[in-house]
């Protein structure tokens, strides 16, 4: 009678029950939510992600600013994002290491207060190195910082709640990077770059002493062999280096645009402080629409047809935008509509990266795609610069035609490497 009570085991006698029946108890106790009450969980998510994704989009509005301080060459603009990158290269795949031995909570402290040393830092800094040192150190707070509030909300919060928990944190990334550049710039105007630095420092102290007594700790794990062994798998699989090459092709020329466009504002249309955060507000709005468009449109036409569609049609606006030169209007309408197109097809790609392999090797999965995707952005943003230099008249131009390059040449890859939906999903 011992069988039907394990069917899961192929042993009858009486000692393997008692473990399979303790295995099983286990489980489920995993999948309850360890905290009753998940709005300070909810409030920390949302503030870190609204001050780490404001100070990154705030670069390419206030570039002109930045440049003009420490008297750099545009250039070697890009060096400030490419900073931020490298420090969120070089902590990405320790922050899963250190997050199982001393817990996602302290992690996640410990994040958010580097975040706040490195503004402190930028504000203090009085030579272009110090402050991309400064940069260096706000990329890997905020990195480690993305990674550890992921896992403490897998740890803590059920599989069927997560997604309304990291929908709602969620909205702290769009408002972020609409609204983001947009007050930065305005603050600056009315003050100073090392107010605003300060002023982001305070935010993020707030954010890290919040952590500490509204979010419950984490019992630590010893998992690093297993890690290792676990991101060599990942490393074999085929649609893995498909979306890395596909995202990285992305990030190479779309960021690079980005991160010069407030410059190119200045440079052309001769655009103040205050002019380019309006720009970089209105033609951010649709932003906040591209997301759960796109998500819609890509349940129903299929995740790799959608993201296939949207590649092309970006790379088919990117190469526009650089020619109009007289009408802000029409910069303002392309500007929205890269960023509509692009929010779009995030959802397409998340999608696609969660079916590339087994759910527990998902996060191994996730931590090697941003480290690459950090170190591509880095060296991007880097290389980016030097093409927008290479011309007073044309560089934004030329910046334009590479990202449409990157975009079609992305295609193939996608198309070829990137496994698409089952038969069953389609039916």
């Amino acid at each position: 009678m011992s069988e039907p009570r394990d069917p899961g085991s192929s042993r009858s006698d009486t000692e393997s029950i008692p473990e399979a029946d303790s295995s099983l108890n286990e489980e489920p106790q995993l999948s309850k939510p360890r905290i009753e009450n998940p709005f300070p969980l909810i409030w920390v998510g949302w503030w870190v992600t609204v001050i780490t994704v404001s100070d990154q989009a705030m670069i390419s509005p206030l570039l002109p600013n930045l440049l003009n301080y420490f008297g750099v060459d545009i250039q070697y603009g890009g060096q400030i994002t490419g900073a931020y990158f490298l420090g969120a290269a070089s902590m990405t795949l320790i922050a899963g290491v250190l997050a199982d031995r001393v817990g996602c909570r302290n992690v996640l402290v410990a994040a958010i207060s580097l975040v706040a040393v490195g503004e402190i830092g930028a504000a203090l800094a009085k030579s272009f190195g110090l402050f991309l040192a400064a940069r260096t150190l706000v990329g890997a707070g905020s990195a480690a910082a993305s990674l550890a509030l992921t896992t403490y909300i897998g740890l803590h919060i059920p599989y069927k709640g997560r997604g309304k928990i990291m929908g709602l944190i969620g909205t702290g990334f769009f408002l972020g990077n609409t609204f983001g550049p947009f007050l930065v710039t305005q603050f600056v105007a009315r003050l100073s770059l090392q107010s605003l630095f300060i002023g982001l420092a305070i935010l993020a102290a707030i954010g890290s002493l919040h952590s500490v007594y509204t979010l419950r700790g984490d019992p630590p794990h010893d998992r690093i062999a297993g890690s290792w062994r676990d991101y060599r798998s990942v490393l074999k699989n085929r649609g893995f280096w498909g979306l890395v090459i596909v995202q990285s092709l992305f990030t190479f020329g779309v960021m690079g645009m980005i991160q010069f466009f407030g410059e190119w504002l200045e440079s052309v249309h001769g655009m103040d402080t205050k002019e380019r955060g309006v720009v970089f507000l209105i033609g951010g709005l649709p932003i906040l629409l591209g997301s759960p468009i796109g998500g819609w449109l890509c349940d129903k036409i299929g995740k790799k047809p959608f993201f296939v569609a949207v590649t092309f049609l970006l790379g088919s606006v990117t190469c526009v935008l650089p020619y109009i030169e007289q009408n802000v209007v029409g910069v303002i309408v392309l500007f929205g509509a890269v960023g509509f197109v692009a929010a779009g097809r995030y959802s397409a790609y998340h999608a696609l990266t969660t079916r590339l392999i087994e759910e527990e090797l998902l996060g191994h999965l996730l931590a090697l795609r941003n480290f690459i995707n950090y170190l591509v952005a880095a060296s991007g943003v880097t290389l980016m610069g030097f093409v927008y230099s290479s011309s007073e008249t044309t560089g934004y131009i030329r910046m334009g035609w590479v990202t449409t390059a990157m975009l079609m040449v992305s295609i193939p890859f996608l198309i070829r490497m990137v496994p698409g939906e089952p038969v069953e999903e389609e039916a």
